[in-house]
């Protein structure tokens, strides 16, 4: 805690305060065995009265502010200790949050691979399709040529375009 005082110095609480200055004009006006005859007792009484009334008021407020900062000091140890804790919370759900992140992206790194894995086969799958429509193609075409009967043609080149929308609805739902 830190203290202030009230009076910078002890020149300035001279000047200042009202009895020091009366007492002391009456000193240097009369000397100190004159101020003493100068001054009525019964003033002398009441003025130090009081000074004794206000020093315990001036020890009562100091009491009073006292009680309050030890109140403040409790409540920031409280709040401090409070802040701590939620430091310390919120650093472990950081942590815990890199870590989910971390298995996250390793997820979705194994995904893709996976997924290109699949693509790549699709593809390879797709070329032997390709590869075989053409050598049917070609197939029916020879026979065409060779005079096949008409309606086997048919047959085969039904059976082929079968084959060919088989394998446009394959690629189409693969690479959905």
């Amino acid at each position: 805690m830190k203290v202030v005082d009230k009076f910078g110095s002890l020149t300035e609480h001279l000047i200042s305060d009202p009895r020091v200055a009366k007492y002391g004009m009456l000193i240097v006006k009369h000397g100190f065995k004159g101020a003493a005859s100068k001054v009525n007792p019964v003033a002398l009484y009441i003025d130090a009265a009081l000074s004794v009334i206000e020093a315990a008021n001036s020890y009562l407020r100091y009491a009073k502010e006292r009680e309050r900062t030890k109140q403040i000091l409790i409540e920031n140890d409280r709040i401090e200790f409070e802040l701590k804790s939620q430091l310390e919370i919120l650093k472990i759900e950081g942590v815990t949050l890199k870590l989910k992140g971390e298995e996250r992206i390793e997820a979705l790194t194994l995904h893709f691979k996976h997924n290109a894995l699949q693509s790549k086969n699709i593809i390879i799958e797709v070329r032997e399709m390709l590869k075989h429509a053409k050598t049917m193609q070609g197939l029916i075409r020879k026979e065409r040529e060779d005079n096949l009967s008409f309606i086997q043609v048919v047959d085969l080149q039904k059976n082929l375009d079968f084959f060919i929308v088989n394998c446009l609805s394959f690629i189409s739902t693969s690479f959905e």
